[in-house]
């Protein structure tokens, strides 16, 4: 294979280096911001999202000429580096408020929403209160029978009689109003009505009372400075918006944009904003035009805030339909006209997980992966709605044609949201993502400073340099950038496509596809109702990606556009296959389509048909089944990459099939080796520990090598290395010195310590190392992260069980051999008083093998 493309491999260019979030967080200088740049690019860590956070001072007020000075200085250094900047457009999140300017510019910018509040007959005799920027929209008469509104008894008296309702004063903060006597009088004249079983309903518009998190003292949830947000339904407002934060930063750092400066991240735009008042939903002026335009009337909106029968799911259906376009049309096609405008692109994401439709005016979509609810443990990797975040942006642009997505990830992912975040588990989300096709890695976060709970723990960890493994961490950012390397400028080979909606990607078929190793992506149905879809030869056809399976999972066929069906009927008839999740009562809308029921969980509960139906999709053949297995393939440069990444806590060692043939290397993107493997045509015996993943590289044209497949039978012999404090060898790190191998909390002065301490080992080697062809070194049981130097050479670090790795034979002398293994614990043991297991606990063994 190709020695250029390896070196592509081995060492990408810069544009594919993590992005991580750079919290600017306390009071900033110069030289400060220009050290822990350069310590970024020591690391490996080519760019950044300059991104203000709670703790700069006041005196360093947001788009001032004091912060532009430093966002200037920044961005010039950057450039000096070679470094990509990436602007964040908000102090601090949601965004949209410009840290409350919008607000502050005009009141009536403020977020709003419409709230429905519910009155006995007898109350709404008497007057009520609208305050100064509320819009009466609605006042019904509706029958209330066990709580439920009955939908065949709702009247609205107001909009339609405008008399309804008296002014009875007014001024400039307020105005009292009453609904005319005499109208309740006569509504209540019929002999079918009894007022007791029937409520009131004033319908208004009002502000949500909702805040964005600031950056300076007392700007978070709940504080008294905590910053207004915005109307984003709004034009003028985001107009406004755009206005203060887009051009500022033109203003100040434009001459850099679309070099060093490459794109602009919005970070979950809110409509709400955060602590709005309670029972609210997003509303601006005159947004029940585009309600009514969906074909709904004035008494639907009832259906907004109860559930009124049979039509409840589809006005809020067509609500969220007109909720999205208007926040598309007035929020984000703007903002993402201004950076096209300006040589940005825009990034960042909304603020669902599963928001796919608001994707398509990003120019590099994305998601973000927060909180742990996406995690290793408990089926969180696969199950819900966050489950969809990695594929969310990633397939938004392989069907928007978008070569380039984002995920921002490890935000309070640690266990119990505090900084117990391993380097094991970082490197389990990074996998988690890129075998999902993301692409463009923005971990989250590194602190500018620690100083102070309020900075070390808002959204910890910090996952950069102020976390032990720091001094470690080019091992993650190469391999960030040789995965975004190999999924960038590549065509994914999924054969299966699963139907999504512009707010709903359905996770449950996905699971199954997930354990059996059939890779899909989700398509939303939006493209198929504007033609981007061609159908062609059994095929369904959308920029790159050619699917042979369409999936319709936990979506009735009864709310799909008429004109889908009418689509899926004729490719069936071209041979295209579609596959419904579902019970029977739905067939008769799309007779000519697979039904599988929809209690089905597992494959292995499918009849033998169903099974091998689907198991005709396998990204791969595994000889041993395993639900913890993940696969991506792609095609780059003539070759076939496929992504295989272990999500479980289990050893995969077994052989696998590939259903590409021809010659196959094995290139490790962690270590950065190749190997041509233990290959036999389209077969290969992998080991893939937990927490591992490899790339196993098909050349097509190339059939010529082929090996045999033999199972490695090994004679072994095994010497167990005992430690001996007081050994007196040279160390850069303080030296364990008790006799015993135990965990550093069971020392007082330990229990609490985050950092690095020495295991030295002197010791003769009980066998002549030519005599074997492998010396595997295995540590046992060691919290967290293992530094390996051998007769003072560095053999490896091993940052997740199992603790195992080869020695070369030629690093072995005659007589004694020092091993020093460096080990670094925790981070959260200091900052958040823990008392994690800690150090190196051994059996420290050496493994001598000889291939029978």
């Amino acid at each position: 294979m190709s020695k250029l493309l390896k070196e592509q491999f081995l060492t990408p260019d810069s544009e594919f280096s993590p992005m991580p979030f750079w919290f600017w967080n306390d009071d900033l200088s110069k030289e400060e911001l220009k050290k822990q740049l350069h310590d970024f690019k020591s690391k490996g860590v080519m760019g950044f999202v300059l991104h203000p956070r709670m703790g700069i001072p006041e005196n360093i007020s947001y788009l001032s000429d004091e912060f532009m000075e430093y966002v200037n200085f920044t961005v010039e250094e950057a450039k000096h580096l070679g470094m990509y900047v990436i602007l964040y457009d908000e102090a601090m999140y949601p965004s949209g408020a410009a840290n409350g300017k919008v607000v502050e510019k005009n009141p009536q910018f403020a977020s709003r929403g419409l709230k429905a509040d519910e009155l006995t007959i007898s109350e709404a005799l008497s007057p009520f209160t609208l305050h100064q920027y509320d819009r009466l929209m609605a006042i019904y008469f509706a029958k209330k029978t066990s709580g439920k509104i009955d939908s065949e008894n709702v009247s609205c008296v107001y909009p339609l009689n405008i008399a309804t309702v008296q002014q009875l004063d007014t001024d400039k903060d307020k105005q009292s109003l009453q609904i005319d006597p005499n109208i309740i009088e006569r509504f209540f004249q019929s002999n079918e009505r009894i007022e007791e079983e029937w409520v009131t309903l004033l319908v208004y518009e009002t502000e949500t009372g909702g805040t964005i998190r600031g950056i300076h003292t007392n700007q978070d949830d709940g504080e008294k400075n905590a910053p207004r947000s915005a109307d984003l339904l709004n034009k003028e407002a985001v107009d406004t918006f755009i206005q203060i934060t887009h051009d500022r930063y033109k203003e100040v750092v434009g001459e850099h944009f679309g070099d060093t400066i490459f794109a602009m991240f919005t970070d979950e735009p809110d409509m709400l904003g955060r602590n709005a008042r309670k029972g609210l939903i997003p509303w601006t002026k005159g947004f029940e035009n585009e309600f009514f335009a969906k074909g709904n009337h004035v008494e639907d909106i009832v259906g907004l805030f109860y559930d009124v029968g049979d039509r409840t799911y589809s006005i809020r259906k067509s609500y969220q339909s007109a909720l999205h376009q208007r926040l598309l049309a007035n929020y984000y096609q703007p903002i993402s006209k201004w950076c096209e405008q300006n040589g940005l692109a825009l990034t960042g994401h909304p603020a669902a997980s599963d928001d796919i439709g608001l994707l398509e005016p990003f120019h590099i979509p994305g998601q973000d992966v927060v909180w742990r609810w996406v995690a290793p443990e408990d089926q969180k990797a696969i199950e819900g709605e966050h489950s969809t975040a990695g594929k969310c942006g990633a397939d938004a642009a392989r069907h928007l044609g978008r070569r380039r997505n984002i995920n921002e990830f490890l935000g309070v992912c640690g266990i119990d949201n505090n900084w117990n975040l391993s380097a094991g588990d970082m490197k389990w989300y990074i996998d988690w993502l890129a075998v999902r096709g993301v692409n463009l890695f923005c971990p989250h976060a590194f602190y500018y400073s620690v100083e102070g709970k309020q900075r070390s723990h808002e959204r910890p960890p910090d996952v950069g340099q102020n976390n032990t493994w720091w001094p470690y961490y080019r091992y993650f950012s190469q391999y960030m950038m040789r995965l975004s390397w190999v999924m960038t400028d590549s065509v994914n080979q999924a054969k299966v496509a699963v139907l999504a909606e512009d707010s709903f990607l359905p996770w449950q078929m996905a699971k199954m596809l997930y354990q059996n190793q059939i890779e899909f992506n989700y398509l939303n149905s939006k493209h198929l109702i504007n033609g981007d879809v061609t159908f062609e030869q059994g095929t369904l056809n959308i920029q790159k990606q050619q699917y042979q399976l369409l999936i319709i999972d936990q979506i009735s066929l009864e709310s799909i556009h008429p004109s889908i069906i009418e689509q899926l009927k004729l490719w069936i008839e071209q041979g295209g296959k579609v596959l419904v999740n579902g019970n029977n009562k739905q067939k008769k809308l799309l007779p000519e389509a697979d039904y599988i029921p929809d209690y089905i969980k597992k494959l292995d509960e499918l009849d033998q048909n169903d099974q091998s139906f689907l198991l005709n999709y396998q990204s791969v053949q595994l000889a041993k089944e395993s639900e913890d297995i993940r696969v991506s393939v792609v095609e780059k440069s003539d070759l076939y990459f496929y992504l295989i990444v272990n999500e479980g806590e289990s050893t995969y060692n077994d052989s696998l099939t590939l259903p590409h043939k021809g010659n196959i290397e094995i290139w490790d993107p962690w270590k950065g080796q190749f190997d041509n493997g233990n290959a036999n045509g389209s077969s290969i015996e992998l080991e893939l520990p937990r927490r591992s993943s490899i790339l196993l590289v098909v050349d097509p044209a190339n059939t010529s090598l082929e090996g045999n497949v033999n199972k490695d039978l090994y004679t072994c012999c095994i010497q167990q290395l005992e430690y001996k404090p007081n050994v007196r060898v040279q160390c850069d790190h303080k030296v364990w010195s008790k006799e015993t191998l135990t965990s550093w909390t069971e020392i007082n002065e330990l229990c609490h310590y985050s950092g690095t301490i020495s295991y030295p080992f002197v010791f003769e080697l009980d066998h002549n190392p030519e005599d074997y062809d492998q010396i595997q070194l295995d540590l046992g049981a060691v919290y967290d992260i293992a530094e390996v130097k051998l007769n003072q050479q560095l053999i490896d670090v091993i940052f997740w069980s199992p603790y195992k790795l080869s020695l070369p034979k030629r690093v072995f002398q005659k007589g004694d051999n020092v091993l020093e293994i460096n080990v670094t614990n925790n981070m959260a043991n200091q900052m958040d008083h823990l008392e994690l297991p800690s150090g190196l606990l051994g059996p420290i063994t050496l493994t001598y093998r000889k291939q029978n």
